[in-house]
């Protein structure tokens, strides 16, 4: 409610001065904050403007726990959400943005602002966990307020308050545990990671217990430590702060898998889609299913040459359909963007919105990734593209601009996805695309024999040799202004 978001907000805000619990929470945001604070463009009050705080959260999530919050990212707001619940979620963070604003001033959102926004949205995340674990209480008939009687059932409270997490439509049992129960068997099927969540959270409960009896209490049972509520409620929440670097994992294999299909040659962060759908017309696995028309709705489908369509590996790994808890909740989880490193570094170097383009040519050919080694020679093309970003911005070059994202795309482009056009329309879950366009989001068979049928007319059996960044599209003349 809004009463419950202002409380928040004002309890942050008083902890800012130093005379709230929080206080060391706080200085320890502005420390993970501060280095794409200071490149960040400000106003004439020192400070940044919502759009910038919007941007610079977005980031901040993504990066430190894989979470894709409702309402930050811009192109998240463009589909109206489904339904109210949905809707309020999507918008409270302007809602906590109009709050901060009245109590400093508009324009005057600074470091230390962006730490209370950052901790407001944090509260608020573990809020909804909290709730889903209180779900999870009511769904088997069990009392928040009376501690567990048994490891068993500290056991079924936990898979329970998971599988809510992860599988947010097994929250239809919410009032009939025995359907719950009879469906736990079928969750590997359902969620193929799911064996492997349950032992990293088993792990993480034997961290907890292991932290707390050597601080807290050295005597304390080792056997029932999750029976009180409070525990509880302190082990998901390392759970939703840590499970998007754990899923971090199985984005790394997926990526891998994807890299495996590019073909020996090629270096352009791309993915013919025969070769893409391939695996799931052999019947080998079936993670790569998506549509084109569903791949082109995320921004992850290069169809420049109709002839040659293919995947856009980054846009594929950090879009939305790959995201964990899609529910109405107020977050989900995703992959983290490999490419978050690499800007922030460049934002450690050069402590300022722009810089030129000289400048960062040499930072950039000593940055490595998974997939680039450095110390390297920039080509040629790269450092004519670099050279018209500048052209296009008094000579330097901007760097939470479109036209440098893109850039970094050519640079990286495994790691670092091809920003979507302001104008597009909101990448979709499957679940919203099933809802908005009342149709399946994965490729048909005859789509995927199609498109093999088209490759070998094309390529012949081979694939095609020697493809890197310089064939990638770029255009000057692409619209350009700060990323969201």
């Amino acid at each position: 409610s809004r009463e419950l978001v202002a409380e928040r907000l004002l309890s942050e805000l008083t902890a800012v001065l130093g005379h709230g619990a929080s206080h060391e929470r706080l200085v320890r945001l502005q420390d993970l904050l501060r280095v794409t604070y200071m490149a960040l463009p400000k106003n004439r009050d020192g400070g940044i403007d919502q759009s910038i705080a919007r941007y610079a959260l977005h980031r901040y999530f993504l990066r430190q726990h894989g979470w894709h919050i409702r309402g930050l990212a811009s192109e998240g707001e463009k589909w109206s959400a489904s339904t109210p619940t949905e809707m309020l979620k999507s918008r409270v963070p302007s809602f906590i943005l109009d709050l901060l604003e009245e109590r400093v001033g508009a324009g005057h959102i600074g470091l230390a602002e962006l730490a209370v926004l950052a901790a407001t949205v944090e509260d608020l995340v573990h809020g909804d966990t909290i709730d889903l674990l209180r779900m999870a209480y009511r769904t088997h008939n069990l009392s928040v307020h009376v501690p567990l009687a048994t490891a068993a059932e500290e056991d079924l409270i936990v898979r329970t308050y998971l599988i809510y997490f992860v599988l947010p439509y097994t929250q239809e049992f919410k009032h009939d545990g025995r359907r719950l129960l009879d469906f736990f068997p079928d969750a590997p099927e359902a969620y193929p990671g799911w064996d492997d969540t349950v032992l990293w959270v088993r792990d993480l409960m034997e961290s907890i217990k292991h932290q707390e009896r050597r601080v807290n209490r050295p005597f304390a049972s080792r056997e029932l430590y999750f029976k009180d509520f409070s525990s509880m409620v302190h082990l998901v929440e390392q759970i939703i702060d840590g499970i998007g670097i754990f899923q971090s994992v199985e984005c790394k294999m997926m990526h891998n898998l994807l890299l495996g299909l590019q073909g020996q040659e090629r270096h352009d962060g791309r993915v013919p889609t025969a070769n893409f759908w391939g695996p799931a017309l052999a019947g080998e696995h079936y993670y790569f299913t998506e549509s084109a028309v569903y791949l082109k709705n995320l921004g992850a489908l290069d169809d420049s040459d109709a002839q040659r369509p293919s995947v856009i590996v980054p846009n594929l790994m950090y879009g939305r359909s790959n995201c964990l808890a899609l529910s109405a909740g107020f977050h989900s989880m995703c992959c983290m963007n490999q490419c978050e490193a690499i800007l922030e570094a460049l934002e450690r170097d050069v402590a300022h919105p722009e810089a030129p383009p000289g400048l960062i040519a040499e930072l950039v050919a000593v940055l490595p990734s998974d997939t680039i080694s450095a110390p390297r020679n920039l080509s040629a093309s790269l450092l004519r593209k670099l050279d018209s970003v500048a052209s296009q911005h008094h000579g330097q070059v901007p760097l939470h601009s479109r036209m440098f994202s893109l850039w970094l795309h050519h640079a990286f482009p495994n790691e670092c996805p091809r920003p979507l056009a302001s104008d597009a329309g909101a990448p979709l879950t499957h679940d919203e695309w099933q809802y908005f366009m009342h149709k399946d989001s994965a490729a048909t068979e005859d789509e995927m024999k199609q498109a093999k049928a088209q490759a070998e007319k094309v390529y012949g059996p081979a694939l095609p040799q020697g493809f890197d960044e310089s064939v990638l599209p770029w255009s000057v003349e692409e619209e350009d202004g700060l990323l969201s």
